[in-house]
């Protein structure tokens, strides 16, 4: 265990202030201002309360590692108070340093340390440590007595080792909440053959969740098998507890993860960790045991949509510029090794004399409490080796930039010329080519390279949407755009364009209806063909084949108006073998 040196000063603190504060009660009880006395000591109390939440010694003191009865035998849990963040390194720190204490003893396959939501960062997990004689292959089973919920197996990833290894530490997903879980862990040699099989409850009967424990689904007409993974529901708005929640093929949760606000906008994996954003200004690095090794802050920038990682491994992130006026215009990067946040492009600076001719939208409540001129509205980030694809909400536009972080050069505008005219931008409207419904309000590009040199396509969810609150005298109805009400309206699409940058041109080569979403929405191309689509405000996402025939969808009963977004990941090579 790390040797820490105690901070005795900081509780002779704490005792004094009290001391000064009961001197200080007692005069001014004899002044007759005994109401006053106790606001300013609860004011003092609160102050130095929250200031412990932070301090690594009074977190060593207050938060436990201890055996939980009520999970099963010989299970783990943390004990802590409800006001400590567990999306804080200090925090983390301290619980790896308890971790650290247990994991000094041997154990054995057949009677490991357990560990529930060792972290903080999985309330339906299990953290398993031991260790075996040669290498060995680990799986396992959920179990629960629930005719509705099929059993959940997977095959371990123990990280960096792989799959076959001698020193084993595993996070369990896919307990369910409100059952006893009967788990079977299966061990196998190198060759797959079953060596040996330990079982045991884990008793999650009085663990609440704020996710639904099962989704309402509908099964479509295509009988092709779903894609390998788990959906994730990365944001469905709360007045309270915002998480980010994994389901099964079933619609079964299987995983959920409290952050501290907003949402979480999509997963990145790079070397071993993932990556996804708990608030507004910090986007967390966690191993696979759930453990957060690292938290990245925006600084005066608030993050919005997207993020994605550049060549050199930086985070490229969709910003707002806190000290200036318009707003989600700028694109920020924080580099993964000194934290720096620089300032990649502010668009406003590009389109200056667009912005010009924009109104500040004042008729309703901006989303997060945002107020600034929401001009562009960048919804959707692709990176292409030094340049970018970007989803323009407000603009109904694609856009490609390329060089943006050297010298940024405007390359082309997707949209119908009508929405640039009478602009400096309108030569870079490219060419549609065909007759078809243009898209507007757009989300979630995804890219496609072809064989040939400045050709490709771009799939991404149009959702028919026409209203621009920084342009309301556009009448979308002159590009065949009727829906105006981001909730109701008569349908989304799935859409594919192919880009032709030699010719200049664009063309829809591929679509097929969706459940209507007039704002928040995803599309997300499988490796197998099939297709995840989420209808943000209806709170509904589904599974098309490569015919586009819906396989399976599903409903979320909606905390507010949206589920974000939902892109599905295997968890390969981090959670389960690959």
């Amino acid at each position: 265990m790390k040797k820490r040196k105690k901070l005795n000063h900081e509780k002779r603190d704490w005792g004094l202030a009290k001391k000064i504060g009961l001197v200080v009660l007692f005069l001014l009880v004899i002044s007759g201002l005994s109401y006053g006395a106790v606001v300013f000591i609860r004011g003092l109390n609160e102050k130095i309360v929250e200031s412990q939440l932070n301090d690594e010694d009074w977190l060593a003191d207050n938060v436990e590692v201890v055996k939980n009865g009520s999970l099963g035998k010989n299970i783990y849990s943390v004990s802590k108070p409800d006001t400590v963040e567990v999306f804080d390194m200090v925090y983390q720190e301290v619980i790896q340093d308890k971790l650290d204490v247990l994991l000094e003893d041997e154990y054995s396959f057949d009677e490991p340390l357990m560990i529930y939501n060792a972290y903080g960062t999985n309330t339906l997990g299990l953290n398993l440590y031991f260790t075996t004689d040669v290498n060995r292959e680990v799986s396992y089973t959920i179990h629960v007595d629930d005719k509705d919920i099929n059993d959940f197996s997977r095959t371990l990833s123990n990280g960096e080792d792989g799959n076959v290894t001698k020193n084993h530490a595993y996070q369990l997903i896919g307990l369910i909440p409100g059952e006893e879980n009967e788990v079977t862990l299966t061990l196998k040699d190198e060759a797959g053959k079953t060596i040996d099989t330990n079982e045991f409850t884990v008793d999650l009967s009085d663990v609440s969740v704020n996710a639904e424990k099962k989704l309402e689904v509908t099964e479509g007409d295509s009988k092709e098998e779903l894609s390998n993974g788990l959906y994730s529901m990365l944001g469905n708005d709360s007045d309270e507890q915002d998480y980010l929640a994994l389901y099964d093929n079933d619609g079964i949760l299987r995983m959920e993860t409290e952050i501290v606000g907003y949402r979480a906008h999509r997963i990145l994996f790079r070397n071993g960790k993932m990556y996804y954003s708990v608030s507004q200004t910090r986007i967390a690095e966690v191993n696979p045991l759930g453990q957060v090794t690292e938290i990245y802050r925006t600084g005066h920038y608030q993050l919005h949509h997207d993020y994605v990682f550049d060549n050199d491994g930086n985070l490229i992130v969709l910003a707002n510029n806190t000290e200036k006026e318009t707003e989600e215009d700028c694109i920020i990067k924080i580099d993964l090794d000194t934290k720096a946040v620089t300032e990649v492009i502010d668009f406003e600076d590009m389109f200056e004399s667009y912005v010009e001719t924009c109104e500040l939208d004042t008729t309703g409540s901006r989303d997060e409490g945002e107020d600034g001129l929401d001009w562009l509205h960048i919804n959707s980030i692709v990176w292409l080796d030094g340049d970018v694809l970007l989803s323009s909400r407000e603009t109904s536009s694609i856009i490609r930039v390329n060089n943006i972080e050297e010298d940024p050069e405007l390359v082309y505008i997707l949209s119908n010329d009508k929405f640039w005219n009478d602009t400096e931008f309108s030569d870079y409207v490219y060419e549609q080519k065909g007759d078809f419904k243009i898209h507007a309000g757009q989300h979630s590009l995804n890219y496609q390279a072809t064989n040939e040199n400045g050709v490709y396509y771009i799939t991404f969810f149009d959702n028919n949407y026409g209203r621009s609150n920084s342009q309301p005298k556009f009448d979308y109805s002159t590009v065949g755009i009727d829906n105006h009400n981001p909730f109701k309206g008569d349908k989304s699409y799935y859409y594919v364009y192919r880009v032709d940058e030699n010719q200049k041109t664009f063309e829809l080569v591929d679509s097929f209806d969706v459940p209507y979403s007039g704002i928040v929405s995803s599309v997300q191309p499988m490796s197998n063909g099939n297709v995840v689509v989420d209808s943000g405000t209806a709170g509904i996402f589904g599974e098309y084949d490569e015919d586009h025939n819906l396989i399976r969808q599903f409903k979320a009963k909606l905390n507010k108006y949206m589920v974000y977004r939902v892109f599905k990941y295997t968890f390969n090579d981090f959670w389960f073998e690959g």
